[in-house]
């Protein structure tokens, strides 16, 4: 039998010649320590939202690049059904799992809010974070609860407004109040083709026609959440209402509440314009191509006041049941703060998305965007920095905006007058608000400023 030590007999840790691979061995059990304990390190964020084919590749492009640089986190897009999303996060909150981080539309956040689903990011988020964003976008992400106090509950991404679409070809500058807009249209409108041209097709919904209520001097509460509907906000909003009457019985325009007939004269190049959303872009960029022409919805010339359309945010919030330790909650901060960056900001606007941060310039020589596009993004956030923030609490959702819906309807069909519509309009109000005010469950808050009507 060899003795110990003998070339081809066993390994000899005294041997000279072994040493080397014994410290060769050593280091691979170190390398391989170090990568287990870097991969348990791991933090992997799940994320929800409901951005469909071909938006959802934006997302996935940024959450891609983001994770090929922050190698100890992993972000893990999900997409899921859009009418659906906030009733299943519900119930996988309410089970302790789901996302954590969904992308919401900011109107649905109050809801969630106020029922511990989402994590407030008062103490997690410095103003800094959040200062060079557009306004209006952040006031979306907040919500005032029941007790008075009002919290950010997520970091607004991208944005959605209206403005006023037109064909350049037939429209050489766009108007710049509503009365040569009506003009304009009627002038356009040829009445002698079957089926008819029209110069203005628009859409008479609250969401489309509600930023022209303040513009005609009209008001639901004021700045200290009273309802005055019915008194000081009578006079304005009884004009608004006659406006909206008189565009729906013109014959030379083409103004209804079904939005399909709207979109369907617009889709046949029937119409030479339009009011519609930011992100309904593209569908006119296929429609008219070069001769797009996009720009600030028109003020009132009587009141000399600009509308105040809606703005509606999608933003960016955490799960509270599932985000309870502060490294996860960091990291998932951090993910937010990289979707607000820059380059990602810019990577949404060349997409014909709507960056909510002000210091993107979409004119910059470095945008790649279509011309159509950059102009566009202009137009919208001025339009956007003069908007209001679409409300998001439940009072607002649910009893607010239901009252002004019936009101609006009640004149366009003829079945109220303008004046006989407000008044039952105040009156349901105060009935339903003030039996919320008596509510022993308390969960509904008063109206205040928050309303934002």
């Amino acid at each position: 039998m060899p003795e110990t030590g003998e070339e081809g007999s066993d390994f000899c840790p005294r041997c000279p010649r072994c040493l080397p691979g014994l410290f060769l061995l050593f280091l691979l059990l170190l390398l391989a320590a170090c990568g287990f304990s870097s991969a348990s390190q791991q933090t992997t964020l799940v994320f929800w939202h409901a951005w469909p084919s071909p938006d959802h590749h934006i997302l996935a492009h940024l959450i891609d690049r983001y994770n090929q640089t922050h190698p100890t986190t992993q972000v893990i897009p999900q997409a899921m059904s859009l009418a659906s999303l906030t009733r299943e996060l519900r119930a996988a909150a309410l089970a302790g799992s789901g996302p954590h981080l969904v992308l919401l539309h900011n109107h649905t956040i109050g809801a969630l809010a106020q029922g511990e689903f989402l994590l407030p990011l008062d103490h997690l988020v410095a103003p800094e974070d959040y200062a060079a964003l557009l306004p209006t976008a952040v006031q979306g992400a907040q919500v005032t609860l029941p007790d008075g106090t009002t919290h950010l509950y997520g970091i607004p991404l991208t944005f959605d407004t209206l403005a006023l679409y037109y064909h350049k070809g037939q429209v050489r500058s766009p108007p710049e109040d509503v009365e040569t807009l009506l003009q304009v249209a009627r002038d356009l409108t040829s009445e002698t083709f079957q089926p008819p041209g029209w110069g203005l097709a628009c859409t008479l919904s609250l969401d489309k026609t509600i930023g022209y209520l303040p513009a005609f001097g009209g008001q639901v509460f004021d700045s200290q959440g009273n309802l005055v509907l019915g008194t000081t906000g009578r006079p304005g909003t009884e004009r608004w209402l006659r406006w909206l009457a008189t565009l729906r019985q013109d014959r030379h325009i083409l103004a209804v509440s079904d939005s399909i007939t709207v979109d369907s004269a617009l889709k046949a190049r029937q119409a030479m314009m339009t009011i519609d959303w930011s992100h309904a872009l593209p569908v006119y960029q296929a429609l008219w191509d070069d001769a797009l022409g996009v720009a600030p919805l028109p003020q009132v010339r009587a009141t000399g006041q600009s509308p105040r359309p809606y703005v509606q945010s999608y933003v960016l919030s955490l799960n509270a049941r599932v985000l309870e330790n502060r490294a996860e909650q960091d990291a998932a901060l951090d993910f937010v703060r990289y979707l607000v960056s820059e380059d990602a900001q810019e990577v949404l606007l060349e997409a014909g998305k709507q960056p909510v941060l002000l210091t993107i310039h979409p004119d910059s020589p470095t945008t790649s965007a279509p011309a159509t596009t950059i102009a566009a993004a202009l137009v919208f956030r001025l339009q956007a920095q003069q908007g209001q923030a679409m409300p998001d609490t439940r009072t607002a959702n649910a009893i607010v905006r239901d009252e002004l819906e019936k009101m609006q309807l009640a004149v366009l069909r003829g079945l109220a007058t303008p004046s006989d519509a407000v008044t039952h309009a105040e009156q349901a109000l105060r009935d339903r608000l003030g039996h919320l005010e008596r509510s022993p469950q308390g969960n509904m808050a008063e109206p205040g400023p928050e309303m934002r009507y």
